[in-house]
């Protein structure tokens, strides 16, 4: 078995100081170090294919670089569940371009599994319920980014797609009255949020599908949320009566004849990146209420 490069190796062949490679490696700007050593360092460090470990790093920099994610998926909500796994996925890729590990943290955390006892520096939550923010939010004392949630407190950041404006456009292809057709969310905030401008009767959620629901849209112009729902219910409803809100990563899933008001989740993706980036540098200044079309 191939023997581990370690900094004491690369100190060795580069004829510096143990310290000195550490400084490099971990981009210190506070030492006075030349280029010409800066370069033969990184020169020696790559030929070694030396990499620092995140322990080294941690403690050269005070950061662990671990950003936790919690989400939950409920086998009634399928197309909810197709747009939290996209935009995790697009965040995870996102977070490992920057060097970040992602540690999943379960919506039911206690103290032995957050924060102070992983070294987490930053958490990303996704739609989760006021009781499994409120538990999350209260046992992990670092910036906690909310996505697709309304939590009503200026201290959390919250980044969420503006349904009712993409609903409004949907209503202006369709034209006249329409119903509405989406699984259930699990934050309560952002539910009410998305059906605000529906009469409770128009706003139907398909939340475990029910095959006697969808034939009472038969005739009825529909606005539906998310590219699975849709598949779902176009035994029962024409694709002339049907606008769909749906993430381009998945309109390949759609005929052609469905007509589809895009839901930009890449869009939110580097906007919640950007937000945790601030967080993270303690830059308080931004927005923390953000709405994305």
């Amino acid at each position: 078995m191939e023997k581990k490069v370690t900094v004491k190796d690369v100190a060795r062949e580069a004829g510096v100081s143990v310290a000195t490679v550490s400084y490099i490696m971990n981009n210190r700007t506070d030492q006075k170090i030349s280029s010409e050593t800066r370069k033969k360092v990184l020169q020696i460090a790559n030929l070694l294919n030396y990499r620092p470990s995140h322990a080294a790093i941690s403690l050269a920099t005070g950061k662990s670089n671990v950003i936790g994610i919690a989400y939950h998926l409920d086998p009634y909500t399928p197309s909810r569940n197709m747009e939290i796994t996209t935009l995790a996925n697009m965040l995870i890729e996102r977070m490992n371009r920057m060097k970040y590990d992602i540690l999943f943290v379960p919506v039911t955390a206690d103290e032995d599994t957050i924060s102070a006892n992983r070294n987490i520096n930053a958490v990303i939550a996704i739609d989760l319920t006021r009781e499994q923010f409120v538990n999350l939010s209260e046992k992990c004392f670092v910036p906690v980014i909310n996505v697709d949630m309304i939590v009503k407190d200026d201290l959390f950041y919250q980044i969420y797609t503006d349904y009712p404006y993409l609903i409004s456009q949907a209503k202006d292809i369709l034209g006249g009255d329409s119903y509405l057709l989406t699984d259930r969310y699990a934050n309560e905030n952002f539910f009410s949020f998305i059906t605000e401008n529906f009469p409770a009767q128009r706003a139907v959620s398909m939340s475990g599908f029910s095959e006697k629901e969808a034939k009472n849209l038969t005739g009825k112009k529909v606005i539906v949320i998310g590219t699975f729902l849709a598949l779902m219910i176009r035994p029962y409803v024409r694709d002339d009566d049907m606008v769909v809100i749906a993430s381009e990563e998945n309109l390949r899933l759609l005929p052609d004849s469905v007509k589809v008001i895009r839901n930009d989740i890449s869009k939110k993706a580097n906007l919640t990146m950007n937000i945790l980036l601030n967080a993270l540098d303690r830059n308080f200044e931004v927005n923390h209420d953000c709405r994305v079309r």
